[in-house]
């Protein structure tokens, strides 16, 4: 669930992004039979409005995920899995911007090293240790 909607923060977020800064507004589209993945039509004369606009989508994920630290439980450690996230989904973007694909693959890398600690330390609250003389051999 958290994913799907992370995905739409994204989308839409491009949406929102583009509305402030002056861009011909469009749509976000989740789901199209025709496209493999989801996408924002959005037209933004300015290169760097356009610029702005890809990075956008990663600020507003990222500070979607910055609310899940303000949690007094252990969901909090679900910012980790949130921001690597957001990191995967923008990789595209910052190829987009920079043209570098190093870039977008040191995001991705960094991204899953995000999740893999977020799901440490989700997994670690509800695996709890057991005594070595309670179990039998």
């Amino acid at each position: 669930m958290i994913f799907f909607s992370l995905i739409s923060i994204h989308e839409i977020g491009h949406v929102i992004a583009g509305g402030f800064l002056g861009c011909q507004l469009g749509k976000a589209i989740l789901i199209d039979g025709n496209f493999i993945g989801p996408y924002a039509e959005i037209a933004c004369q300015n290169q760097i409005n356009q610029t702005l606009l890809f990075l956008s989508s990663f600020i507003i994920t990222a500070s979607f995920g910055i609310l899940f630290l303000f949690l007094n439980s252990p969901q909090r450690n679900m910012f980790f899995v949130v921001f690597g996230l957001s990191l995967i989904f923008s990789s595209l973007d910052f190829l987009i911007v920079t043209g570098l694909q190093s870039i977008m693959y040191a995001l991705i890398g960094s991204g899953f090293i995000f999740m893999c600690i977020g799901e440490y330390f989700l997994a670690s609250f509800y695996i709890k240790e057991v005594p070595e003389e309670s179990l039998l051999y």
